[in-house]
C-alpha cells in the first residue's frame, strides 16, 4: 500500500505524555489524543486504548517518535521501562505489518517537522535580522522531561544527537558554581540542569530544601508570590541564554534555534525572557554574529506528530520505489 492509500497512525511518546493521531491520504492529522504515561504499564496499552476508543481498522502503517535512544528495530524510553519494536507494535494496530512500523527519535521528528511549521505553531523570542541567513542550518533544542538537540540542514537533512547525556560545558558549570556554590556539582550533564527535573532541583537548592515540581516552579514564578521560584526561573533563563551561545558555537544554526518542551516554553514565553536575552547577548566570542541567529519557541506541543507523518510518508514512498 502506498502513502496515497489507506490510513496511517503517528505517535509522539514523551517522558510524561503520549500523543497519537491518524492521518489520511491528504496527510492532514486528525484529532490528537493525549495520554498520561503514568496511567499505563507499557506503550502497547496506550495503543490498545486509542484503537478501541476510535474503532480503528485496517491501518496501513505507523511512525512512532520516542524520547530516547532509537535503532532501526528497537527503541527505549529514557525515563521509564518502555521498550519499542516493530514486531511488538504491529500486533496492536489492525492491518499493520512490522515492515510498515517506523521508529525515530522525538527530537528528530521535530526536526523533520520544522520546515512545515506555520506561524501559529511558533513564537519569536528574537526575530530574524531581516538579512538572508549565513547558512541553512537550524537547531531544535528540547527542554522538557529531558533534554536533547537535533541539527536540521535545509528541508530534508536531520542529524540526531543525545546531547542531554553529555557533560556540562565549563562556562555553565562556572556560572552555576558562582550562584549555588558546591551544590553545582550535582548538575553533571545537560539534562540534569536543562529539564523539568533540573528546575525542581534548582528550586530545592535555592529554597533551602523546598519541594516543587518543574511545572509548579514555573507557575509560582508567573504568580510572583514565591521568591525562591523567582530566583530559580531567572537563573534558569540566564543559564539557557549561556547554553544558547554554546549551541551557536557548536552548530552555527543561522536559520534559528527552535526551543521545544514544557520547561523551555515556560521560561521563554514569560517575563524571564529578558534574563535569557541578556545572557545570550553578553559580549564575547562571535558576539557580533549572535544577533543574526533567530530564537524561536515551538508552542505546539504536538508538532512532532507532523514530523513523524513526514518520515512515514517518505519511507513508504521509498519502499514503493524499491518494489517497482
Amino acid at each position: 500500500m502506498t502513502p496515497a492509500e489507506g490510513r496511517f497512525l503517528v505517535a509522539d511518546v514523551g517522558g510524561t505524555n503520549t500523543r497519537i493521531a491518524c492521518f489520511d491520504p491528504s496527510r492532514d492529522l486528525g484529532r490528537i489524543a493525549r495520554f498520561a504515561n503514568d496511567d499505563f504499564d507499557r506503550f502497547a496499552s496506550v495503543l490498545d486504548r486509542f484503537v478501541a476508543t476510535n474503532g480503528l481498522a485496517n491501518l496501513a502503517g505507523c511512525a512512532i517518535a520516542v524520547a530516547g535512544p532509537v535503532r532501526p528495530q528497537s527503541a527505549r524510553l529514557t525515563n521509564r521501562d518502555w521498550q519499542f519494536s516493530p514486531t511488538g507494535i504491529a500486533p496492536h494496530l489492525p492491518g499493520v505489518l512490522p515492515e510498515s512500523v517506523f521508529l525515530l527519535n522525538d527530537l528528530a521528528a521535530l526536526g523533520h517537522a520544522l520546515p512545515s511549521l506555520d506561524a501559529g505553531q511558533v513564537e519569536d523570542v528574537r526575530a530574524p535580522s531581516g538579512d538572508d541567513p549565513a547558512n541553512d542550518q537550524a537547531l531544535v533544542a528540547g527542554v522538557g522531561t529531558g533534554f536533547n538537540v537535533c541539527l536540521v540542514k535545509g528541508a530534508d537533512t536531520v542529524l540526531e544527537a543525545e546531547l542531554g547525556h553529555a557533560s556540562l560545558p565549563v562556562v555553565l558549570a562556572d556560572l552555576l558554581h558562582a550562584e549555588i556554590g558546591t551544590a553545582s556539582r550535582q548538575f553533571v550533564t545537560y539534562e540534569a540542569l536543562f529539564s523539568g527535573r533540573g528546575l525542581s532541583h534548582l528550586f530545592r537548592i535555592l529554597s533551602g530544601g523546598g519541594t516543587m515540581g518543574g511545572n509548579a516552579v514555573l507557575a509560582a514564578f508567573e504568580a510572583g508570590d514565591n521568591e525562591a521560584a523567582t530566583r530559580t526561573v531567572e537563573l534558569a533563563a540566564r543559564l539557557l541564554g549561556v547554553l544558547s551561545r554554546e549551541l551557536v558555537y557548536q552548530y552555527l544554526p543561522f536559520a534559528g534555534i527552535h526551543f521545544a518542551g514544557g520547561a523551555a516554553r515556560g521560561i521563554l514565553t514569560s517575563r524571564a525572557r529578558d534574563a535569557f536575552l541578556s545572557a545570550l547577548d553578553a559580549p564575547g566570542l562571535l558576539s557580533d554574529r549572535l544577533g543574526d541567529v533567530p530564537i524561536r519557541v515551538i508552542t505546539d506541543d504536538a508538532a512532532a506528530l507532523g514530523g513523524a507523518a513526514r518520515v512515514l510518508v517518505q519511507r513508504l514512498e521509498a519502499a514503493t520505489r524499491r518494489a517497482q
